[in-house]
């Protein structure tokens, strides 16, 4: 039995290589569709929003209605008839004969009124609350942004998790097959005399521990699993049909340094806190000026007096002369949380580059691990083919085809892992520069590579 290693040459995306099952750009849209940390995020987007929207309100009128039905003990009046004796020596007789008492406002009364405020100088404050408010709606969209390309490349790493525990079973699977038939190879050779009895327990001995590799591997599959459904949020995954994969080439690192320093969502986010404390600067700072309001109100009532105007308008105007020094240190606050946010900015900026750097300089380093890693397994395959053979013409060990037979099992795992490291590597590369859809477009280049193995 000979076992082999293929590598396939995507040049067509790599979701044809599997019937059915589920793609990893499906399993991208059930994340997307299911996933509760980015239904979270796209709440604090909606809740922004609408706080961006209420904030342009306060460019408008404030209109407000008050009716009331009340009634008081009595009657308001004015009564001057006992007055009347100190003037009955004037000749005016017919005027003493009437009731000189008026009814200002009767004891039940009920009205409806409605005022208008439109404010017409607040010191820049309602114009710094807008662009707060645009600040925080770009701060919720940035985050939610860093969040889903956080929760795409847990995505790739449970993923590409499920395809590589997949491969090490098969892989194992192969060991433990070629160790069952080098057992009966040597169960043969035992009882035509050409072997000692040490030599069939050193191979029960080796199948024994390939079989509990199987068994820790399988188990390693079912964990991965089940971390792939927590992250699609769905109760079960089929198989996976997108392979673990690796690139011929990528961009130089100027390319994603740049592309990080454009669209990272991290220093996006920042650049939304920074404009946000200087427009909190901008709205403390109005406190040092008067606000000054157009007012205007009117309305209905039912047994109101007519002595009360119906409507007033006027121009209110209002300023704090002191209250204890708190606009002057809320305002010195408000510059000292602006300066922390720069030097925030500065510092992300160059930790940014940092990780961007890391990144691409391990992407790098699996790439070539993945190259030197296939001549490896093809002078193990080689190999082991030999020393079969070597063995058969007593020219070989048992413990030579065993040693054989692992070393190749090893070196295609390592293979595996390597190409698993590039893919969840790539996913967090993308991720630093904001472009974790791109991932789609490594996958489909024509200088991809798959890897599967086949017996």
């Amino acid at each position: 039995m000979k076992i082999r290693i293929i590598i396939l040459f995507a040049a067509l995306p790599l979701s044809v290589f599997a019937e059915e099952g589920i793609s990893l750009r499906r399993a991208s849209e059930l994340t997307i569709e299911n996933n509760h940390t980015i239904k979270a995020a796209e709440q604090q987007q909606l809740t922004a929003h609408r706080n961006r929207q209420a904030a342009r309100g306060l460019y408008m009128p404030k209109i407000s209605t008050t009716a009331a039905w009340t009634t008081l003990q009595k009657d308001l009046q004015i009564d001057i008839n006992p007055l009347k004796p100190l003037l009955s020596d004037l000749d005016i007789t017919p005027l003493l004969g009437l009731d000189w008492s008026y009814t200002l406002q009767k004891r039940n009364l009920g009205f409806i009124e409605a005022d208008i405020t439109v404010p017409l100088f607040t010191g820049g404050k309602i114009i710094a609350a807008n662009r707060a408010a645009e600040a925080s709606e770009s701060a919720a969209n940035a985050e939610s942004r860093a969040l889903s390309g956080k929760v795409f490349s847990e995505l790739v790493e449970r993923y590409f998790g499920v395809v590589l525990a997949s491969n090490v079973v098969e892989v194992r699977a192969l060991a433990v097959k070629a160790m069952e038939q080098h057992l009966q190879d040597i169960t043969l050779l035992l009882e035509n005399g050409m072997v000692t009895n040490t030599s069939l327990l050193q191979v029960n001995y080796a199948l024994t521990k390939s079989r509990q590799e199987l068994n820790s591997a399988r188990s390693a599959l079912t964990i991965a699993r089940r971390g792939l459904s927590t992250t699609t949020c769905t109760d079960s995954i089929g198989h996976t049909t997108t392979p673990i994969f690796i690139c011929g080439a990528i961009e130089g690192l100027d390319h994603f340094l740049e592309r990080a320093e454009q669209g990272n969502a991290q220093l996006q986010y920042i650049d939304s806190q920074n404009e946000l404390a200087r427009q909190n600067i901008a709205i403390h700072r109005a406190d040092f000026f008067p606000e000054v309001v157009a007012i205007a109100g009117g309305g209905f009532g039912h047994n109101i007096s007519n002595i009360l105007p119906r409507w007033a308008v006027g121009v209110g105007f209002r300023f704090t002369i002191f209250d204890g020094l708190n606009r002057e240190y809320s305002y010195a606050a408000a510059k000292s949380t602006a300066k922390r946010a720069e030097e925030l900015k500065t510092a992300a900026n160059q930790d940014i580059k940092l990780l961007v750097e890391s990144l691409y300089n391990k992407c790098i380093d699996y790439l070539q691990q993945c190259s030197s890693l296939s001549y490896a397994i093809e002078f193990a395959n080689d190999y082991l083919t030999n020393i079969k053979v070597a063995f058969q013409e007593d020219m070989a060990t048992s413990t030579e085809v065993i040693d054989a037979t692992l070393a190749l099992a090893a070196t295609k795992i390592e293979q595996l892992e390597a190409a698993y490291n590039f893919d969840t590597t790539l996913a967090r590369l993308l991720e630093a520069t904001g472009e974790s859809e791109r991932f789609f477009d490594y996958i489909e280049s024509i200088n991809s590579k798959a890897i599967k193995y086949e017996e």
